[in-house]
C-alpha cells in the first residue's frame, strides 16, 4: 500500500516528465508534500524524542536565525517527527504551504539576483559552518534547492517505470 501511495503521489508530479507548463492544485500539493516528506527525513537525525521545538531548531541551526519561511519548514518537520508521522503519511496529509512559502522566499531572492542553494532559509551561507553536516542523499539538510532537485531528478530518471506502473494501476480498477 505504501508503494502505491508513493506512486500515485509521483504520478501527480508527472509534469516533470512530460514538460507540462501548468499543473493543478492536486499536483502542486503532491509535489510539495513529497518535498516536505523528504525535508522531514533529512532533518530527522537532529530530533530527540520529547525535546522542544527550540532544542530541535538549535541542534540544526546553532546560532543561525532562520527566516520565517525556513522556521515554518522546521516547525512542520518537528511536528511530524514529534508525532511519529511516517513519510508516507506526510505525503498524504501535508498541505504544501510551508514548502510553497520557502519556494516563494527563494524565488524572491532569485529575482534580486541572489544566488541561493536554499541555506538562506535557515540563516544563510555566512553561518553554514554552524550547520550540521548530516546529509540526505547527496544534499545537506539545509540545501533546500538540492532536496527539490533530487526529487525532481528521481522522477525524471524513473519516468518510464513510473508510467508503466501507473498504466497498470489505472487500467486494473
Amino acid at each position: 500500500m505504501k508503494k502505491l501511495l508513493f506512486i500515485l503521489a509521483l504520478t501527480c508530479c508527472s509534469f516533470w516528465g512530460i514538460a507540462q507548463e501548468k499543473f493543478n492544485a492536486e499536483e502542486a500539493k503532491a509535489f510539495t508534500a513529497n518535498i516536505m516528506a523528504n525535508f522531514t527525513e533529512s532533518v530527522s537525525f537532529a530530533y530527540n524524542k520529547g525535546e522542544s521545538f527550540d532544542e530541535f531548531r538549535t541542534r540544526l541551526c546553532c546560532i543561525a536565525v532562520p527566516d520565517d519561511a525556513g522556521n515554518a519548514l522546521l516547525e512542520t518537520a518537528y511536528h511530524y517527527l514529534a508525532n511519529g508521522v511516517s513519510k508516507e503519511e506526510i505525503i498524504k496529509v501535508n498541505d504544501g504551504k510551508a514548502v510553497a512559502s520557502a519556494m516563494q522566499y527563494l524565488a524572491n531572492l532569485h529575482e534580486k539576483e541572489i544566488q541561493s542553494d536554499g541555506s538562506e532559509l535557515f540563516g544563510g551561507k555566512d553561518v553554514q559552518k554552524h550547520f550540521s553536516d548530516a546529509k540526505a542523499t547527496g544534499c545537506k539538510w539545509y540545501q533546500f534547492w538540492c532536496l527539490v532537485q533530487d526529487f525532481a531528478n528521481w522522477v525524471i530518471l524513473n519516468w518510464p517505470i513510473i508510467h508503466e506502473i501507473v498504466v497498470v494501476v489505472f487500467s486494473n480498477p
